[in-house]
């Protein structure tokens, strides 16, 4: 017998999703919006127009806000699958042969690994004031929820900020990859190849535990915010004509 899973069984942000999913499909019983998504993705393709002067065609308003509310999810959803790669970026080297060494490509990926949480909150500031201009009267408090995750990744977004703004990161574990490797350039054949090699691999399987240590509490943050826009937006649970 084939077993199903119900929505009691679910996340939030799956039956986020399965809501997301089903406005998508009420959109297509608005009048225009067919012919709106194909005239949108024809002038999306139009090389001749290169600077988009073909005009999308809008939705009607209350359409709009509450579309930009399910894509500014998405992008956050989107966004949290993405900082989880970061561990497979650690976990392989593939510039064997070319002329990238292992503490650059360490660096910046780990470069990667802040920027992706940074965005993470960026991308929620926009998810709120869609939010906002969608239901203004949601009662989410966003504000609380907003201090409580820059409180968390306080460290990794301040390493951010100092990268963007000043240096390239690294630390004393990237600096000891570096020396190896420079070492193995003056002193070749004296063993600092391999000392790279495993200090390398040393360091890689810490970021690795640290990535996914990260994505656990950002699935977190991402269930608590399904779970907000599910009670704050009614129309994420309006059912599909013939449901």
């Amino acid at each position: 017998m084939k077993s199903t899973t119900t929505d009691t069984e679910k996340t939030a942000h799956e039956r986020m999703l399965d809501a997301t999913a089903r406005f998508i499909r009420r959109l297509d019983t608005v009048p225009g919006w067919k012919e709106a998504r194909i005239a949108n993705m024809v002038a999306a393709m139009d090389f001749e127009d290169p600077i988009g002067e073909g005009k999308p065609i809008p939705l009607p308003t209350d359409i709009e806000l509450q579309h930009d509310v399910v894509t500014r999810f998405l992008e956050l959803y989107d966004l949290v699958l993405a900082f989880k790669t970061c561990e497979y970026y650690f976990r392989r080297f593939p510039f064997r042969g070319l002329p990238v060494t292992r503490h650059e490509h360490l660096s910046n990926v780990c470069e990667l690994y802040f920027n992706r949480i940074y965005q993470f909150k960026e991308r929620l500031k926009y998810l709120v004031d869609a939010v906002d201009a969608s239901v203004p009267k949601h009662g989410i408090q966003f504000g609380p929820f907003i201090k409580r995750f820059a409180k968390e990744f306080d460290q990794e977004i301040r390493e951010r900020n100092q990268i963007h703004h000043f240096v390239k990161f690294a630390d004393l574990d990237i600096h000891r990859v570096f020396l190896a490797g420079f070492n193995e350039i003056a002193f070749p054949n004296k063993g600092w190849k391999e000392e790279e090699r495993l200090y390398y691999g040393k360091v890689t399987r810490a970021w690795i535990r640290r990535v996914r240590n990260r994505a656990t509490r950002l699935d977190a943050f991402l269930e608590a915010v399904a779970e907000a826009l599910l009670v704050g937006c009614p129309f994420l649970n309006e059912p599909q004509g013939g449901d």
